[in-house]
């Protein structure tokens, strides 16, 4: 299925307004988390090289882009949220963290610029992947202003280093996109083992002490 995605965007990114593509391309791209992260703004900065678009039409575009993809990630965000207020309450006692706990961890981010600056960092390197962030956001209840603030400005530095690879036609451009496709599959791989070392953890600590108390900690 990912497959004719692939093929779909492609062909779509040949058919419909550049605009439009990476509006409706972007969304699919975030929402489908083992499309390769570079397609889209990589064929957008192609496609936008062929047009002759100039540096104003490459920001837009790249805008664009990045709005696509925060609201895709925003699904998720809402998503890790909703499941958290699912499941904690029926399971967390297993492990010694409650609802407010994660609640007043989620407190210790209050949207300042440096909390900000953060999950923009995260947001902007290229193989770092996007979904599990998201859903962490959503599960801590990060604020929706750090998140939506910090999400928009990283992918718009991680969108617009991949359009202007497409615009300059890099060459090995599609060895560049599988490589950073394996480290983001890598990294996908290290930060749900860590989650689940995190759960791990706490579980212990409910055996050897109180791990709500961690989380509350200023």
């Amino acid at each position: 299925m990912i497959a004719s995605v692939i093929a779909w965007l492609e062909t779509t990114a040949q058919t419909v307004p550049l605009s439009l593509f990476v509006l409706l391309g972007g969304l699919v791209e975030e929402i489908l988390a083992p499309i390769p992260s570079p397609l889209v703004a990589t064929l957008a900065g192609s496609i936008a090289n062929t047009q002759n678009i100039g540096v104003p039409g490459l920001l837009w575009i790249c805008a664009l882009a990045t709005l696509s993809k925060t609201l895709g990630a925003s699904i998720f965000y809402f998503l890790g949220d909703k499941i958290e207020d699912l499941i904690i309450p029926r399971f967390g006692t297993y492990i010694g963290v409650t609802h407010e706990d994660l609640e007043s961890f989620g407190e210790r981010f209050k949207g300042t610029w440096k909390d900000i600056g953060v999950l923009l960092l995260l947001r902007s390197i290229p193989m770092m992947p996007s979904t599990p962030i998201s859903a962490v956001c959503g599960v801590l209840k990060i604020s929706k202003r750090t998140f939506f603030i910090g999400t928009y400005i990283g992918f718009y530095i991680r969108e617009m280093t991949f359009i202007v690879l497409g615009y300059t036609g890099l060459a090995a451009l599609d060895s560049l996109m599988s490589g950073i496709d394996t480290a983001e599959t890598i990294m996908k791989i290290i930060v749900v083992g860590g989650a689940f070392l995190f759960l791990a953890w706490l579980w212990w600590k409910r055996r050897t002490g109180n791990p709500a108390q961690w989380l509350k900690r200023k």
